[in-house]
């Protein structure tokens, strides 16, 4: 995985500085493409509040941010409980002031198989984190957004939000849904002046695609039963992946962000509503 640098050959923090000063949330910020996404908007000038479970990784992360220079508060929420999130979104305003930006990242991937093997619970998990997770993070700042007519937010769904995949009903489910609230939200919010779009991410070089453990032995179980062949391995279905995408080659977590960060600047003015895709080409 691509590690940050702050400065280091990165061309927009060294040429303009599009966050400079304004309050900025990312969910999803203790690694992956939310720690990234985190670390870039503080080193082009934002305020950034870092929400997720794991407090210990948030406040690590949020020590990489002020050691070089930055400025980050980390708040721990659990993206099921609007208590906590409207927790933590009141002491990020009590810290840096009112919400300005938005990017959610918080994703959870887990406990994915085919229909017949699926148990109620663990779909009702699934829509839980990835979409109801979501309308609760958006409905704790956009009052606040509306009350001063600016902000954007940038929700992060994926390719599973715009196709179906096999052994993914639950999670596709969930981020199409991501995409239907994006696109209402700014339906919704653009007479005042705040624009929301998602970003789709194909297969991205992260620790959930390197590591078949965080989206679990169950997925492949089912993948063999259901879909085949019997030997199925991770390596096998990950190859057949990438190789289905026209370049051929994992998307960086520095892509994404890229594309989140434009979303979310001044440079974007006339985009809202929009679901773009970043995916090689699938």
């Amino acid at each position: 995985m691509e590690e940050f640098r702050p400065g280091c050959g990165d061309q927009i923090s060294q040429l303009r500085r599009r966050f400079e000063d304004k309050t900025v949330l990312v969910s999803g910020a203790s690694s992956g493409i939310g720690a990234y996404a985190a670390k870039k908007l503080a080193a082009e000038g934002a305020k950034v509040g870092l929400m997720a479970r794991n407090f210990k990784a948030l406040h690590a992360v949020a020590h990489e941010i002020k050691r070089a220079g930055g400025r980050a508060v980390p708040v721990a929420a659990d993206l099921c409980s609007s208590d906590q999130i409207n927790s933590g979104v009141d002491e990020l305003v009590e810290r840096f002031g009112p919400v300005q930006h938005l990017i959610h990242c918080a994703a959870d991937a887990t406990n994915q198989v085919f229909m017949v093997d699926q148990l109620e619970e663990n779909w009702c998990h699934t829509i839980d984190v990835n979409l109801n997770g979501a309308f609760r993070l958006c409905h704790s700042v956009v009052g606040g957004m509306v009350d001063r007519k600016e902000g954007t937010i940038v929700l992060v769904s994926s390719v599973a939000g715009l196709r179906g995949i096999a052994s993914n009903t639950s999670y596709c489910a969930a981020k199409h849904g991501l995409i239907g609230l994006g696109r209402s939200l700014a339906m919704e919010l653009g007479a005042f002046g705040i624009r929301v779009n998602s970003i789709c991410p194909g297969i991205v070089d992260a620790p959930g695609t390197n590591d078949m453990t965080r989206y679990g032995e169950a997925f492949m179980n089912s993948l063999r039963k259901h879909h085949g062949p019997a030997n199925l391995t991770w390596d096998r279905y990950l190859h057949r992946a990438i190789n289905s995408t026209a370049m051929r080659r994992l998307i960086s977590i520095k892509e994404v962000v890229n594309l989140s960060l434009f979303l979310l600047s001044h440079e974007s003015e006339g985009i809202t509503g929009q679901a773009i895709s970043v995916d090689g080409g699938m």
